[in-house]
């Protein structure tokens, strides 16, 4: 098993969090996985450009670069322009439906639209936005981590209680709107 992941957005969105998050779930799940994470920002840091790959595998891993990933999950146009050509066919794209503006071109891989911004304020912190879009994943993802996993390593990298519980609501809520969405979609759902 190998999963590529790559999270890409503007600085402050909550990419290199994510991948944190990714890699140390991976590492709690007690299956004997090995993981990388790569993030990769600017100076700028908020508000520049801000990525994290993610490579999770029960075999060891030659290298961090991804030239090919399983999922993308993307904050902003600039992103999915930059990075949806190397999703692997029959991949996943998990994107911002409050930011990005455009669809993916590619029909060979599963697109789900969250509206990531919207419903992390409605959960009380935009902040939670990143979150959600990884609730949308661990939907289509659960053979490789599963909701325990995941929550596994939001304790490790969340400290705050209440910044837990946020992300805890936020991760259920991306979930929930993933499953909501494929059972409008049999075909989506199907993969």
């Amino acid at each position: 098993m190998i999963e590529r992941v790559t999270i890409s957005g503007s600085g402050g969105d909550g990419a290199v969090f994510l991948g944190k998050l990714l890699s140390w779930a991976a590492m709690a799940a007690g299956r004997g996985y090995f993981t990388t994470g790569l993030p990769s920002y600017g100076p700028e840091i908020r508000g520049g450009t801000s990525r994290t790959e993610v490579t999770i595998s029960d075999e060891a891993i030659g290298s961090p670069v991804l030239t090919r990933m399983d999922s993308l999950i993307v904050y902003n146009d600039m992103s999915l322009e930059r990075f949806e050509a190397g999703v692997a066919p029959g991949g996943l794209i998990v994107l911002n439906a409050d930011v990005v503006t455009r669809a993916p071109s590619r029909g060979d891989v599963t697109v789900v639209r969250v509206h990531c911004s919207a419903e992390a304020a409605a959960l009380g912190s935009p902040r939670a936005m990143n979150v959600v879009s990884l609730g949308a994943w661990a939907a289509h993802k659960a053979a490789v981590l599963s909701r325990a996993d995941l929550l596994a390593g939001l304790a490790h990298v969340t400290k705050n209680p209440k910044a837990l519980d946020l992300n805890t609501r936020a991760l259920d809520r991306g979930m929930a709107i993933a499953r909501e969405l494929g059972a409008k979609e049999p075909a989506l759902a199907g993969r």
